[in-house]
């Protein structure tokens, strides 16, 4: 006689058992008794019926999704008690019963859920999810979106996870960092010894030419200049520095200009072997600083024996700035540039006017003029519109000179982000990483405009490729952090964004991020003290208000948490991708709606389109779910989602 019922299905199984009885028969016998007691006790207890054992697995039932995930978890623990590695599958959905047996596709599900399990682990599917999510003591983490094998459409599959009974999941990519590509190297900044220290200028724009030529180079992975720099002045050892970035080879020199004369020395060494490959001293004047540069590139590809195609060789040999008085003012602004102050970023405009009047138009110059001022907006003053003005300018020129310029893009998408319109920066930064596919700029950007819109593949594509460059820039980790907080994967996460603050931990923004992170992970106790840290040390941002702010909704205190949100924090907020979300939370968890809603919708018009963080796994949004406004809201931002790739 059948019965159809809506059922939770369990899936248990012994991993590595075949192996065990094969190697031993009696510890395998034994394993398997022990085993039986465990679920046989623990499925009655959670009011389950244990239908049938299959081998070394079992297969159960239960009327309540959160009893069979909670006897998951007894048994888990139990099973580690008995050193017994086991995985389980758990699925929930209408189930046929049979006098002895329960078949069905719900059936199947479970069985291919327990096939994705890590060893030691309880893999559950969405609708196991909905129903324990908000179950006291039950923490899971979302791991991947997936077609499972005979199963009509995809399954969203989660991992229930806790700490006790996890020893047999594999740390391996923790502990062990991938092996280095055999053509990647990191070009260490040149050292200055030059009798001027004034002279560091020129040191540190020949290491990022340097950087540049070798960028081009399809099947070279070249470390960033950002991450590069980090390593100035540093006595690391040169294993030590290829480990931090995992990479091969690592190139090493000194530049000596006095006056008009040039000495420049360089090495390569394959750091796994701690060899050196070659090493070399140029002489000359400054006119031969090109011909110099293009040398040092063109053996570092012949010792690398690196094939490089036409258009790879035209860009060794090509340079974009050929004019030496130019170039040196070139070199100057770039550094300026980088100090970001407003005396910096205006002498940084000045050098690059020189230039120009000396050189004439050219694409390179023009794209830094227009950074320069797109800088001086940003950082200086956004009440100084022309800023953006002089930016269109020169954009507007780089695209004269060269239609096809990825310099040109990235200024562009970047612009058009100050601006508010992030389809079209979006597709900017598209264009410019078409051309040059390690454009950092465009990379970041685009990596964080996935995270924001739940585009997890696409999103970890680009910022893998973006960490593999630049892998000791801060915000990078971060973003890599935010895109799996937002997919639920709070553990993976909170590990970017803690590599993240390990990285710049003076950070205040970074030290925010990990709090709100364990916030997320509902781990308030290691959240507060973090908060109330910002709140004490930071004295140059409004991130102590927006703290105090977020802390004190958490704990429900709504008095405190309105005081706490001031006009001027308000204002800054209104200015950020990020910020507005954070706002909206707060708001939400003291029963403020329609401020929590209205700041939803900032953040939103910012870009923060992820739907399924927002319509569902946000915790702190559930009060205002049930609003109308908050439901229309959510239509909105499902749409633009679904066309956030046209």
């Amino acid at each position: 006689m059948e019965d159809r019922r809506l059922a939770a299905i369990m899936f248990t199984d012994i991993v590595g058992y075949t192996a065990l009885m094969g190697s031993d028969e009696d510890k395998a016998f034994d394993m398997l008794k022990r085993n039986h007691t465990i679920h046989e006790n623990l499925i009655r207890q959670y009011n389950g019926k244990l239908i049938k054992e299959i081998g070394d697995g079992t297969l159960a039932s239960f009327s309540l999704a959160s009893d069979a995930v909670r006897c998951a978890i007894d048994i888990q623990k139990g099973c580690k008690e008995q050193n017994i590695p086991l995985k389980i599958g758990i699925h929930e959905g209408e189930m046929v019963f049979t006098d002895a047996d329960v078949l069905g596709n719900g059936v199947n599900i479970a069985s291919r859920l327990l096939d994705s399990a890590e060893d030691g682990c309880i893999t559950i599917s969405g609708s196991v999810y909905r129903d324990i999510k908000n179950k006291a003591g039950i923490r899971t983490e979302f791991i991947e979106e997936k077609v499972l094998k005979n199963v009509d459409g995809p399954i969203r599959i989660y991992e229930v996870t806790c700490e006790e009974f996890s020893p047999f999941k594999s740390n391996k990519k923790d502990i062990e960092p991938r092996p280095p590509s055999k053509k990647s190297i990191i070009v260490l900044p040149f050292v200055n010894m030059s009798p001027d220290p004034d002279q560091e200028y020129f040191s540190d724009g020949l290491t990022e030419e340097i950087i540049t030529d070798l960028s081009h180079i399809h099947d070279l992975l070249v470390i960033s200049r950002s991450s590069a720099m980090t390593f100035k002045g540093t006595k690391k050892k040169i294993r030590e520095v290829a480990s931090e970035v995992n990479v091969h080879y690592v190139l090493e020199g000194s530049v000596r200009k006095a006056g008009n004369h040039l000495r420049i020395t360089a090495q390569l060494i394959d750091a796994v072997n701690d060899s050196h490959l070659w090493a070399e001293k140029y002489s000359g004047t400054l006119d031969d600083v090109f011909d110099i540069q293009e040398k040092v590139s063109r053996s570092i590809v012949d010792a690398l024996q690196v094939k490089l195609n036409s258009l790879e060789k035209k860009k060794i040999t090509e340079h974009p700035i050929d004019n030496i008085k130019a170039f040196e003012l070139h070199l100057r602004a770039r550094h300026e540039m980088f100090r970001v102050t407003k005396e910096s970023l205006n002498h940084s405009v000045q050098l690059i006017k020189n230039g120009i009047n000396i050189l004439g138009e050219n694409e390179i110059l023009y794209a830094n003029l227009g950074l320069a001022y797109l800088y001086l907006y940003i950082f200086i003053s956004k009440e100084d519109k022309s800023f953006i003005k002089k930016a269109e300018d020169c954009i507007e020129k780089v695209f004269s000179l060269n239609p096809e310029s990825s310099h040109g893009h990235s200024l562009k998408g970047n612009l058009y982000l100050r601006l508010g319109d992030i389809r079209k920066a979006i597709n900017e930064f598209r264009k410019a990483l078409e051309i040059d596919p390690n454009e950092e700029i465009s990379l970041f950007f685009l990596g964080f405009f996935y995270a924001l819109s739940g585009k997890g593949t696409e999103g970890r594509s680009i910022l893998g490729r973006l960490l593999e460059i630049d892998p000791l820039t801060p915000l990078n980790h971060m973003v890599l952090g935010a895109l799996e907080l937002f997919e639920g994967r709070s553990k993976s996460g909170l590990k970017h964004i803690v590599r993240a603050h390990e990285l710049e931990p003076e950070n205040p923004l970074l030290r925010f991020w990990v709090a709100v992170g364990l916030a997320y992970d509902h781990r308030y106790d290691e959240a507060y003290p973090l908060f109330d840290l910002i709140e004490k040390e930071t004295t140059t941002s409004i991130l102590p208000k927006l703290s105090q702010f977020f802390k004190y909704a958490l704990q429900g205190k709504k008095e405190l948490a309105l005081k706490a949100a001031t006009e001027d924090l308000k204002s800054v907020a209104k200015e950020d991708e990020m910020f507005p979300i954070w706002m909206a939370e707060s708001y939400a968890l003291i029963e403020e709606r329609n401020e929590a809603i209205d700041w939803l919708e900032h953040g939103i018009n910012f870009g923060f389109i992820h739907y399924p963080w927002l319509s569902e796994h946000d915790p702190f949004l559930k009060n205002i779910r049930d609003e109308e406004r908050f439901k229309k809201l959510m239509e909105r931002v499902k749409y633009e989602r679904e066309i956030f790739e046209v």
